[in-house]
């Protein structure tokens, strides 16, 4: 199946036109074999596999940084749309951007639907109708990941209309021999927009097909959500419930210095 990503650029908040960008990225996207098109100043890039994807890096880094992201009294960001959902950098050294970008590309390009797997109309104008009204997602897959002290607990998943979720908890190990006190705020939350919020949540139920989770109502409003109730469908294999319970009780246990939410992580074999 093809992979690929979306690239846009926002200048305070205000997509930026790709035009210009086409003339770089179009001969050397030919010669790797990568498809351009763009979409209200959105570069959508596909390929059979994700390297020819990366080797558009430097181009793409060229354009972010033309903008002057560590210069500009303006807020840009370089957003890409991919497998995990939405994701923005805003600023990075300059010596490092292509390398930073070819990462993204590599870690986040997807796969790319062939005709007639992708919602049809019909269940892409239901789910436009239905967002407003629904406050969660149906989640496809857990990632529990621990790097340089973090904990990150992750369910993503998709709207009807194919729209990426995503609800990130994340949680400082006491334990890693580099943790500092001062920098642990607690626990992170965090959704397919990358805006992070702590120790807002209030309650946490976690079941065989289900999470519900009850925030404050600050921190409901800092994650951009219609309520601060939520609830995240799951469909998940017993080994990936398993992980998901095991992953937010490591977290619960790090951050219970900062708040105490009321827990219901199930029993132990509850998922099996």
């Amino acid at each position: 199946m093809p992979v690929g990503i979306a690239v846009s650029i926002l200048v305070d908040g205000e997509r930026v036109d790709a035009a210009d960008l086409l003339g770089s990225v179009t001969p050397l996207a030919r010669e790797n074999g990568v498809t351009v098109e763009m979409s209200a100043s959105i570069l959508l890039l596909t390929a059979a596999e994700v390297g020819p994807l990366a080797a558009l890096a430097e181009p793409l880094a060229a354009w972010w940084q033309g903008y002057g992201p560590t210069e500009s009294d303006r807020k840009v960001a370089l957003r890409f749309a991919g497998q995990y959902g939405v994701s923005e950098m805003t600023y990075c050294r300059p010596d490092l951007a292509v390398e930073i970008v070819r990462n993204t590309i590599l870690t986040e390009s997807g796969p790319v639907y062939r005709p007639g797997e992708r919602p049809g109309l019909v269940r892409r104008v239901t789910a436009q109708l239905v967002r407003p009204f629904r406050n969660g997602f149906t989640a496809t897959q857990v990632q529990v990941v621990e790097e340089h002290g973090v904990l990150t607990v992750a369910l993503t998943g998709r709207e009807w209309d194919d729209t990426p979720r995503r609800l990130e908890f994340q949680a400082c190990d006491p334990t890693y021999e580099r943790y500092d006190p001062d920098d642990d705020e607690g626990l992170c939350l965090l959704t397919e927009a990358h805006a992070p919020t702590w120790n807002g949540l209030l309650a946490l139920r976690l079941a065989r097909d289900s999470l519900r989770v009850r925030l404050t109502g600050e921190a409901a409003k800092e994650l951009g959500l219609r309520s601060p109730a939520l609830n995240v469908r799951l469909r998940l294999d017993p080994p990936e419930l398993a992980a998901l319970r095991a992953g937010l009780g490591r977290a619960f246990t790090f951050t219970a210095v900062h708040a105490t939410p009321t827990l219901d992580l199930g029993a132990p074999n509850a998922y099996q």
